[in-house]
């Protein structure tokens, strides 16, 4: 349970045979390819081999894999969203294939039809939606004008003008009462909006300038009637038409509609392309010519022999030269990744690790070390039988019947592990979904408060213990025997002062512990202080950082005062079911099992969730700030091997 020790991976093998063992590589998923062209001392074989050989430019390609694949996710949307089937769609089902498996069944030349057609679908689709739109919009705007019953172009005459504008409602009785003021103008009101009246003016074309002061004046709009045909005649046609444009989107919606049962095809060349992609993308980092291939990477020791049988078997033996060799002191500073290595109980909590920083190469891994207490602190803190219990069957229910994505499936794993926990602490607690069992709990939520405090401040205690051993061990590991004493041995020894002081005045009454404990104490304290300035080229320097380093001593108080924490959330969550619970028993007895049944599901729901939630954060809280705080540092590049992106599939190295 470590960081994977690695390997460098040499690979060589015919140029011919490259784009074989590339995908072979790909398929194994567990070796990350080196560029051999970092201006490295560990590369300089490239240029003496090889003279001024360039790799192959990956660009090109993959822009053209992103065009297709983006086609391909746009075609899948589209008969998702348009399609007027009564299934649910015909998505591929996620399984676990190998990649040949995978890129077998793709089919170039019928993905190209395929997608032609739902293209051609997809244009008529829109030119339709766009036709619509816009004699949608036309309508609107001429029903304002639809008991317009004259032509404004052939009404109009050598002594007469017809005019059609709109003005705000506000002002229309004023605008009226002037204009009909004239008998020579003549008015009509063509439509009564809420903000706007719509009209048309008859008028002789002596009253020009009167009419258009009045215009002016009062802010008309011009309306400029477009047809050669009456409003009415004119919103028929639009209507036969939307109606026309309409009987056709429900055809096409069948149409697309049938192409549901094509998504999985689709589904599945683009998870071959994104395979393609991401081959494409390390073609820059490795030597291909006509008469060799050459390729190097890092892999993990213990995946060494089995990828070598892996590859002779998809290959052939002869076909290909492989030569695993330890990494340079330069190559472990510089450039080798880190993977992780731990047994399946641990390997869920791997990704709080992630989250904060992976260790480097050379550094503990944090991960078996914290598990145990983050075990105990997230089933602390949401203790309920039942929360347990639901945890368990729906994770084990999910991971049984589902093939889910990786990282979903070590995300069900982590909270199955944790679901233990949670019913161990809710019988402690005697807690089931806020419900007391009928048996006395071994710490009472609401009489043993002060105990679970302790007990709280004990697991704190006992965590940044063991962090400081680490802290001491990582430096013994350095050979940095002094920095163990001051940065680790010390730490713990104040601790063990304190607790035997404590211990034998308040417990035991025994004055010989209690001087025990102080003289332990006060020389770690001087440990503490003084081995800085035994390290450092200045002394005075060196005192005052072991005196600062020494003052430390209250950031432990207030990590320890951190731990409380893990009685306060399970004591408030245990607090808030057993509310809900006395809420819904308040209710009339009809209300109760009706209502009050939906009640306690939605409130007990929200109950789970923010627990879960709170107990994920502040757990992994308590690892970052007062565990890793101690002795770790973190760092390390992530393993970022050559695979597929599993975006539909999950893709094994063998079928079962």
């Amino acid at each position: 349970m470590a960081v994977s020790k690695m390997k460098k991976l040499t690979l060589i093998a015919e140029g011919s045979k490259s784009e074989e063992i590339l995908q072979a590589v790909q398929g194994f998923q567990e070796v990350e390819v080196r560029d051999v062209f970092q201006t490295t001392e560990n590369n300089q074989w490239v240029k003496t081999f090889f003279g001024d050989y360039q790799p192959e430019s990956h660009q090109e390609k993959v822009q053209a894999l992103n065009f297709k694949i983006d086609e391909l996710e746009q075609a899948i949307r589209f008969i998702d969203h348009h399609g007027s089937s009564k299934d649910k769609g015909f998505h591929l089902q996620r399984k676990n294939l190998t990649l040949q498996q995978l890129e077998e069944k793709f089919d170039e030349a019928e993905l190209a039809r395929e997608l032609s057609e739902v293209q051609s679908l997809e244009d008529r689709f829109n030119r339709n939606l766009e036709k619509i739109r816009e004699l949608s919009d036309e309508e609107t705007k001429l029903s304002l004008w639809q008991y317009l019953d004259v032509i404004p172009a052939n009404f109009a005459s050598s002594k007469t003008n017809v005019f059609l504008g709109a003005v705000d409602e506000v002002i229309w009785d004023e605008f009226k009462t002037v204009i009909q003021q004239r008998d020579t103008i003549y008015l009509e009101e063509l439509y009564r909006g809420q903000t706007e009246i719509c009209f048309s003016l008859v008028y002789l074309k002596a009253d020009q300038a009167f009419i258009n002061e009045q215009l002016n004046r009062y802010g008309v709009v011009r309306y400029q009637y477009p047809y050669q045909e009456l409003p009415k005649q004119r919103l028929q046609a639009i209507s036969k038409e939307l109606n026309s444009l309409y009987e056709d989107q429900k055809k096409m919606a069948v149409r697309i509609g049938q192409k549901r049962i094509n998504i999985e095809q689709l589904e599945w060349a683009e998870e071959t392309l994104l395979a393609r992609k991401n081959r494409s993308m390390v073609q820059d980092s490795y030597i291909r010519t006509h008469q060799v291939f050459v390729l190097q990477g890092w892999i993990a020791e213990d995946a060494g022999g089995k990828f070598q049988q892996f590859i002779t078997e998809l290959v052939g033996k002869e076909n290909v030269y492989l030569e695993l060799e330890e990494p340079t002191e330069n190559e472990i500073a510089t450039e080798i990744p880190t993977k992780l290595k731990n047994n399946k109980l641990v390997q869920p909590f791997e990704m709080l690790t992630e989250m904060y920083s992976l260790p480097s190469y050379h550094e503990v891994d944090p991960t078996p070390w914290f598990v145990p207490f983050y075990f105990v602190f997230f089933g602390m803190m949401v203790a309920d039988v039942g929360y347990g219990a639901l945890m368990l069957i729906a994770t084990t229910f999910v991971l049984k019947t589902k093939v889910l994505p990786r990282g979903m499936t070590r995300f069900m794993h982590f909270f199955q592990i944790l679901s233990i926990p949670t019913i161990i602490w809710g019988l402690i607690y005697n807690s089931f979904i806020g419900f007391a069992m009928p048996y006395q709990p071994i710490l009472s939520t609401s009489d043993d408060v002060i105990t679970i405090l302790i007990l709280s401040i004990v697991f704190g205690v006992i965590q940044i213990f063991v962090g400081l051993g680490l802290a001491a061990a990582e430096n013994i590991k350095a050979k940095d025997y002094l920095s163990a004493v001051s940065d680790g041995f010390a730490w713990q020894g104040i601790f063990v002062g304190i607790i035997l002081a404590a211990g034998g005045q308040m417990l035991l009454n025994n004055q010989a512990l209690v001087i025990t404990g102080v003289a332990v104490a006060v020389l770690s304290a001087l440990a503490i202080v003084f081995i800085p300035m035994l390290q450092s080229a200045s002394k005075v320097k060196g005192l005052a950082r072991g005196a600062y380093n020494l003052y430390g001593i209250t950031g432990y108080i207030g990590d320890l005062v951190s731990y409380t924490r893990l009685m306060a959330l399970g004591i408030s969550g245990g607090s808030i079911a057993a509310a809900f619970n006395m809420l819904v028993g308040f209710m009339p007895p009809i209300a109760r099992f009706s209502v009050g049944i939906l009640l306690m599901l939605a409130l007990h729901g929200l109950n789970i969730f923010l627990s879960l939630l709170s107990a994920y954060v502040h757990g992994a809280r308590l690892q970052y700030v007062e565990f890793f705080g101690k002795f770790y540092q973190g760092g390390g590049r992530p393993f970022a091997p050559l695979k597929t992106e599993e975006k539909y599939v999950n893709i094994e190295q063998k079928e079962k």
